[in-house]
């Protein structure tokens, strides 16, 4: 692996930085968000905000129309067993999502999340 290869594939959510491993996703799960609706939203980077707000739905028909949602992603470290959750937020619009961007958070700060 060349230098920039390297640097670039640090900066990648599913590239563990202490083991320098790629990391596998251990789960999927899909959330609604409903504090945040059309018009309403405002981009969080604090877990609290996400632990007390996201609520596991089972598919996209379960949100209700104008509110958004959460596609969240976990990857695992095989080497260390670090976890990385990556929220990626959007507003189900017909049949298309319109998405606001991505969230990594590197600490373990929403593995309680998955367990609901």
């Amino acid at each position: 692996m060349g230098l920039l290869d390297g640097i670039l594939r640090r900066r990648q959510p599913d590239w563990c930085r202490e083991c320098r491993l790629e990391m596998e996703e251990s789960g999927e799960q899909l959330f609604a968000l409903p504090c945040m609706s059309v018009g309403h939203y405002v981009e969080h980077t604090d877990p609290e905000f996400y632990q007390e707000n996201l609520y596991a739905v089972a598919q996209r028909a379960d949100i209700p129309p104008g509110m958004y949602a959460c596609a969240a992603i976990q990857y695992r470290c095989s080497g260390c067993g670090k976890r990385v959750t990556v929220l990626n937020p959007f507003l189900p619009v017909r049949d298309q999502e319109k998405r606001e961007g991505s969230i990594v958070f590197r600490n373990g700060e929403l593995d309680d999340v998955w367990r609901q």
